[in-house]
């Protein structure tokens, strides 16, 4: 009797004692929810100058997050990719080790395959921000993968006809392209919109993402009484040493790109901004956007950022802590498949096709002025074509 008295008596003085501690506050986040979100990032490889803004938009995204829902704690897991697939693949494997809830990422094409292998293992979902080969919408191949980025199949007649409206005319257009995932999806889609039979004497041109001298190709275009124009299917370093090879081959003629060389991290990698001036590209085109984040992206964010990518980075993050809050009954997989249906964020709305992939909103049509601007004047859909902004 005793004892039954003496075990009642400790677990009153417990209870007191807990509930004192409580009111002090010490305990608070012991009671909450960690929700632990992996983030692909290309902190080194041909994109690393666009990875600060990408981390910078990520955990813009876990502060915004944590504050609309107090009873969880969202941390941002950090792996670098290294825009590379031998990178990524063991850097997914850390993020399932550090038992992330999804993963937001990879930018790169070819990294985000290499780690789909190693997340979907794990029944691991994962959100890209940047990838765009079309292989990628292929769901048995890639299951458990969805990107708020319109695909390459996409962006090819965007190219096209974005060359068209610039008065570029048939057999005067060369293409190069990475050998890559990135570049040679997207090359291929530019040169079946415009057509092979379409290109000039140099025609397309394909080299590894890892090549540094182009003085070769170069001279032919120099030499060359067809080329006039020229598409880089590439990133932000190779485009730079491509186009100060061009000129140093004394070739003048009009450059374009893709999404992989488009924003103001351009000039951070040109030893002489002036040969950028009236180079023309693509990259995607926000629709609608919902929420303050795109005014505190343009007030507050680091420079050397593509906007679009980094508004698709901070709708990543988002989305995936709204899956693991608002559908912690399923699988992180149906989670995120919920919350991306007709989902309202910085970069439009976003609704998941059953593939993972997006429609888009079409594409701007950027150009520089060889100084230090950056200016989409026009924009691309495939119902309308080009049309000013």
């Amino acid at each position: 009797m005793k004892t039954m008295k003496l075990i009642a008596t400790m677990m009153t003085l417990s209870m007191l004692a807990a509930a004192f501690a409580g009111c002090l506050g010490g305990d608070d986040d012991d009671e909450k929810t960690t929700v632990k979100i992996g983030f692909l990032n290309p902190i080194t490889g041909p994109l690393e100058p666009n990875a600060p803004v990408f981390t910078w938009s990520a955990n813009e995204a876990i502060s915004d997050l944590n504050a609309m829902y107090p009873d969880y704690n969202f941390e941002l897991i950090e792996q670098d990719s290294g825009c590379d697939g031998a990178v990524a693949g063991p850097a997914a494997q850390t993020l399932v080790d550090s038992g992330v809830y999804a993963v937001v990422g990879a930018a790169c094409s070819g990294a985000s395959m290499a780690a789909n292998g190693v997340l979907s293992a794990a029944g691991i979902p994962m959100i890209s921000y940047a990838s765009t080969n079309p292989g990628l919408s292929d769901a048995s191949a890639y299951p458990m993968f969805y990107r708020n980025v319109p695909s390459d199949a996409i962006q090819g007649p965007a190219g096209a006809d974005m060359m068209t409206d610039a008065g570029v005319a048939e057999g005067a257009l060369a293409v190069f392209g990475m050998t890559n995932d990135y570049g040679a999806g997207l090359a291929d889609a530019v040169v079946d919109a415009w057509g092979s039979d379409k290109l000039c004497d140099v025609g397309r041109y394909d080299y590894a993402e890892t090549d540094t001298d182009f003085s070769a190709v170069a001279d032919q275009m120099a030499a060359s009484t067809t080329c006039t124009a020229v598409y880089l299917s590439s990133y932000i370093a190779d485009a730079a040493l491509i186009i100060e090879a061009l000129n140093e081959a004394g070739w003048e003629g009009h450059i374009f790109g893709g999404d992989g060389p488009a924003g103001e991290g351009m000039y951070d990698e040109m030893e002489d901004d002036s040969l950028l001036n009236g180079m023309t590209v693509t990259q995607p085109r926000a629709g609608s956007s919902f929420g303050d984040f795109s005014e505190r992206y343009d007030a507050n964010a680091p420079s050397g950022g593509i906007k679009a990518y980094d508004l698709t980075t901070y709708d990543g993050v988002m989305m995936v802590g709204m899956a693991a809050v608002n559908h912690n009954g399923v699988s992180a997989d149906a989670g995120i498949a919920a919350t991306g249906n007709g989902y309202e964020g910085a970069s439009g709305v976003i609704n998941f096709l059953d593939n993972g992939d997006i429609g888009g909103n079409g594409y701007d049509i950027c150009s520089y002025d060889g100084v230090d601007q950056y200016t989409c004047s026009k924009y691309w859909t495939a119902e309308g074509g080009v049309a000013t902004a």
